[in-house]
């Protein structure tokens, strides 16, 4: 029976530094729950943990996918960026070892990445939203609340910009399926007008009866925001 974690040989496309980084077979990965905010629970190992690649040298951090196809021509101003910090004395963060990973790594590879990704020249905003997504999946693993409701702010600030100028939305969700994200997010801030003002508009988008199961998971969710904001007092 193979080990969950493996190590993967990699090449930095800014720094052309070698490398090994830990990587989650994908074949061990087991969902068995899925939270109103589309995140998983894990049986075993959490994969948002092993998501993001970073280069040990020049630092450079983005999502497993992405950091194996990015073209550094394409990207000159991380190539400076990755030469400025290889010829700094500034220490590293300790976020390199091989094997397995914690949620307070995770945490740091994905700042990292976030970091990237505001100034790369071709940065996708639905990959900096996910990116800012996985940091409140993460937080809310480590049952560290604080933190998982500022990352919450920043999520949904980052979906609500996807949603307005990303040039195609994912195709499992659609138009519905990132207005009911983004009422979602607001909702478990507190924030219940502002969550069912989204909620409404996932319901009235043109595109919702393509999307039944998103219609149902709004109502439903429209109706605990309803009675959170009776329970609370709050607007």
């Amino acid at each position: 029976m193979s080990t969950p974690l493996w190590n993967k040989k990699l090449k930095c496309p800014f720094c052309a530094f070698e490398f090994e980084t830990t990587r989650l077979r994908s074949s061990v990965i087991k969902i068995k729950d899925k939270q109103t905010d589309f995140g998983n629970i894990y049986e075993g190992e959490c994969a948002y943990l092993y998501a993001v690649t970073v280069c040990p040298q020049c630092t450079f951090a983005a999502l497993n996918k992405d950091f194996d196809t990015i073209r550094a021509a394409a990207e000159p101003m991380i190539t400076e960026v990755s030469r400025q910090i290889r010829q700094t004395a500034k220490k590293k963060p300790d976020i390199f070892s091989l094997g397995p990973s914690t949620p307070e790594v995770a945490i740091k590879r994905h700042e990292m990445a976030i970091t990237f990704m505001k100034i790369r020249k071709y940065g996708d905003l639905g990959t900096m939203a996910g990116l800012c997504l996985h940091v409140v999946w993460i937080y809310r693993l480590m049952k560290d609340y604080e933190n998982e409701k500022k990352a919450l702010a920043s999520a949904v600030k980052a979906y609500e910009e996807y949603f307005d100028k990303g040039n195609r939305l994912p195709e499992n969700l659609g138009e519905p399926g990132v207005l009911y994200l983004i009422g979602e997010l607001y909702r478990r801030q507190g924030l219940f007008t502002e969550a069912r003002r989204n909620y409404e508009k996932a319901l009235a988008s043109k595109e919702i009866r393509a999307f039944p199961r998103i219609a149902e998971m709004t109502r439903d969710m429209m109706f605990a925001a309803k009675q959170q904001m009776e329970m609370n007092g709050a607007q």
